[in-house]
């Protein structure tokens, strides 16, 4: 009786394991013939079954099922896991791992650059006694690893797409953690990650990420390279430093004289910002070279010229602008303004300077004066027909006809601004 008890346990023991390994083989097959549903039942089982689930080939498998359920198109596949691709992932990572031989070297955290140097050096080995299965090992470098990059690149373009920019950062992130893995820099896929990480507010994560593609000399074209610089000094204005955004916008605008406008005005514009207006007019001196058509650019020189005190270059900069863009409210506004103030500057000097009792001397002045308020007249006239509710011309030319005594005029610009106002 004792012999067959013990005889009946090792029969139900025996039996128990080939049906946990069965379901190994089981998986293997049904994946093989394409049912995906049956095969991710039987891994899942194989998994948490103690004879089964330190076998490196239950994780290669489970990898592989799961990788082949997220690319699928079909509804009864893609309803059987959210995380398909991220589940493949840990499975390949836990396969490489059980396929050491060494049971030492099983511990090695694949997430930090000392575990993946210690990968590197058995590599190097080059010993096929480390591995219990070579083959399976070289497949999951070389081909599933490439493979479910692709996979987490597609999820994140489409999740770019959609405007939801911090999906498509995680998912290029891990597309970048797997192409390292396999031992492959995708600089597309950097730039990728550096645009998400950019829209998502991830801007230490896109510095970092644009120092490589600076290092790599990123970009198809010279446009492309300087573009990159300008991406690095908007991340580095961001976060607050300064030093680095004129740094590299500097260096963007040396290395790439052809296509660094958008680095010049970018440069223009933070030294506008902070009132430092000899050095933006460096830049928008720089920004006409590049662009001598732009009449915008004029209007912007004119203006610092009259906030550095060189009034009569900046009416010759209002002129050009006109002459390039004749209906450029801006410019008309600025070559009328420039002339009304300098009317009213003349005024200005005449009460401080002329006593009350020197008519003839007075009136004079105010004969130049008026000769200004006439000059400012036709461009005031103009931006007020390109722009007829705005307040400040109409407030200026309503001052001109008052001064010059156009009252008919004066009446209509008062009854348009009031209306406005009150």
């Amino acid at each position: 009786m004792k012999k067959l008890s013990v005889f009946m346990v090792l029969a139900v023991l025996s039996i128990t394991a080939f049906g946990q390994n069965n379901k190994l083989t089981s998986a293997w097959s049904y994946h093989k013939d394409g049912f995906l549903k049956d095969a991710k039942e039987a891994i899942d089982e194989a998994e948490v079954h103690p004879k089964t689930k330190d076998l490196y080939k239950t994780h290669y498998y489970k990898g592989q099922i799961y990788q082949d359920i997220g690319i699928s198109e079909k509804p009864k596949y893609q309803a059987l896991c959210d995380n398909c691709f991220d589940v493949a992932y840990e499975s390949y990572i836990k396969a490489l791992k059980l396929n050491l031989t060494n049971p030492e070297n099983r511990d090695i955290d694949f997430n930090t650059e000392l575990g993946l140097m210690k990968f590197v050096k058995i590599l190097q080995e080059n010993d096929e006694r480390n591995y219990e299965d070579t083959q399976a090992l070289i497949d999951i470098i070389s081909n599933r690893f490439p493979a479910l990059s692709n996979a987490f690149i597609n999820q994140g373009v489409t999740s770019y797409q959609a405007n939801d920019y911090e999906t498509a950062y995680a998912n290029f992130e891990k597309a970048i953690q797997i192409s390292t893995m396999a031992f492959k820099v995708d600089t597309q896929l950097y730039y990728f990650a550096s645009l998400a990480a950019l829209k998502a507010e991830k801007f230490e994560e896109a510095i970092e990420l644009n120092k490589v593609l600076l290092e790599l000399n990123y970009g198809a074209t010279t446009e492309d390279k300087a573009g990159l610089y300008l991406n690095q000094a908007t991340a580095y204005k961001i976060t607050g430093d300064t030093v680095k955004m004129l740094e590299t916008l500097q260096e963007g605008i040396e290395k790439y004289p052809e296509n660094n406008y958008p680095l010049v005005i970018e440069t223009f514009n933070y030294y506008v910002n902070i009132g430092e207006n000899e050095k933006a007019f460096e830049y928008i001196t720089l920004a006409i070279e590049k662009n001598p058509n732009d009449p915008q650019f004029f209007v912007i020189k004119g203006t610092l010229l009259e906030e550095l005190g060189r009034k009569q270059e900046a009416q010759k900069e209002y002129a050009k602008a006109i002459e390039l863009q004749p209906d450029n409210f801006d410019a008309n506004y600025s070559l009328g303004a420039f002339y009304y103030n300098t009317a009213v500057d003349t005024l200005d000097w005449a009460d401080k300077n002329i006593p009350i009792t020197e008519f003839a001397k007075l009136d004079q002045y105010k004969k130049i004066a008026n000769e200004y308020f006439e000059l400012s007249l036709p461009y005031l006239e103009k931006a007020y027909a390109q722009q007829p509710k705005n307040v400040n011309v109409l407030g200026t030319l309503r001052v001109i006809y008052y001064r010059l005594q156009k009252m008919e005029e004066y009446e209509k610009i008062k009854g348009e601004l009031d209306a406005l106002t009150e």
